[in-house]
């Protein structure tokens, strides 16, 4: 996105002085909160046995701490649930997300952050909302100069980066569970890992410290930095091909790529061509290439190719790759054409079949169960159907050794 001209540095300061003049009056507030509590004891507390010093002493130091240095679960939780009533973790059930962040002690930042770019109403009005929300000790380790230029830019830049952190669906972490990327409320896709014990988000931009904070119209998630879209980063993830296994993560490479490597773009070329221009299958575009296929394949009137992506390649026995390439019209043409199939044949056609007649005269085994197709006993196919110019493509999760080879 094109970044908007800094303003003046006086506006930057004054608005960080209010935020700072912010925390200091809630640092007060605690501390007259506390200054109350502790001669509560004298008056009404028993028995004797009990310590008031030693049962107060939490109390005493979580005040003292600044909220940009309370940075743990246990603290943060601490934290709210020290705080006024509105700001607990049950308080926050009964306002719209934006004032619900108001009155939490751990996110005066991004109060003043959504204050700043006017998205307090539009995020109390919206009916259902995921909000991954940065914590004061998140924004404390942001780099002041991206804090600073956001800041700077209310509208522009602050709206793109807070924005990146909500999304405009209701979503629980046994939602998240299920899911490896989210569309947030700027159109821009969040990635994220829920498979673990901990939640994972924008390529371990951040992590989830309290999940399921349930306010009138959201769920909040508290997290551990703040994080910046690609938008702002200049750059999608870096991720190798090798390392590109998962559907979701496939089609998201392959659509994110150029325009002839697409689903659609596929169509227009003959197999091997079309392979070329998808991301995740260079490993077989050079096996072919080394086997002196491409040819044979685009010339083919009608093929269907179970095409191993380089994640499969990456975990075949790096010996038998190697004799295979050292092999070219020999063991590498043996195994590619145990992929390949000369007729073109959908996944309903798949359906009612249990052998396939390969491009070298071996039988492949294939099952249909629903919509999973297994091939070769163990090898599934990870994206199906894709279509070029003569031939229909199943992406496949390991290459296939035929019995010529396996003995």
């Amino acid at each position: 996105m094109t970044t908007k001209p800094m303003k003046s540095r006086r506006l930057v300061k004054g608005m960080l002085a209010l935020a700072t003049l912010s925390l200091v009056a809630a640092a007060c507030g605690d501390d007259n909160d506390s200054a109350q509590t502790t001669a509560a004891p004298v008056e009404t507390q028993a028995p004797d046995t009990m310590a008031p010093d030693t049962t107060m002493a939490p109390d005493t130091t979580m005040a003292e701490m600044a909220s940009s240095e309370i940075c743990t679960a246990d603290d943060i939780v601490a934290a709210v649930e020290g705080g006024s009533a509105q700001g607990t973790l049950d308080g926050m059930t009964d306002d719209p997300v934006a004032t619900a962040a108001s009155n939490n002690p751990v996110l005066t930042t991004l109060t003043a952050a959504a204050t700043a770019a006017g998205l307090v109403d539009t995020l109390n009005g919206a009916e259902a909302l995921t909000v991954f929300a940065p914590t004061d000790c998140a924004f404390a380790a942001l780099d002041p100069a991206t804090l600073e230029a956001a800041l700077a830019d209310p509208t522009g830049l602050l709206t793109t980066v807070l924005g990146f952190h909500v999304i405009p669906e209701r979503l629980s972490a046994a939602d998240l569970a299920g899911m490896t990327e989210l569309t947030t409320f700027t159109g821009e896709v969040l990635t994220l890992d829920a498979s673990g014990t901990t939640i994972s988000l924008g390529g371990e931009q951040a992590s989830v410290l309290v999940p399921d904070i349930q306010t009138a119209n959201a769920n909040v998630f508290l997290i551990d930095a703040v994080m910046l879209p690609p938008s702002v980063t200049g750059a999608t993830e870096e991720m190798a091909s090798s390392e590109i296994c998962t559907a979701d993560d496939i089609v998201a490479a392959v659509e994110g790529g150029s325009a002839q490597g697409t689903l659609d773009g596929m169509t227009d070329d003959p197999v091997a061509t079309a392979a070329s221009n998808n991301p995740v299958l260079t490993t077989l575009t050079a096996a072919a290439t080394a086997a002196g296929l491409v040819d044979t394949l685009n010339g083919a009137e009608a093929l269907t190719v179970f095409a191993p992506t380089d994640c499969a390649f990456a975990a075949l026995d790096p010996a038998t790759l190697e004799a295979a390439l050292a092999d070219p019209t020999g063991l590498l043409t043996t195994v590619l054409g145990f992929h390949v199939i000369p007729e073109r044949l959908s996944a309903a056609d798949l359906a009612g079949m249990t052998e396939l007649t390969t491009f070298t005269g071996e039988v492949l085994m294939v099952s249909v169960e629903g919509d999973a197709i297994t091939v070769n006993g163990t090898t599934m196919v990870v994206v199906g159907e894709i279509q070029t110019a003569n031939a229909t493509v199943y992406l496949v999760d390991s290459v296939m050794l035929p019995p010529s080879v396996t003995g």
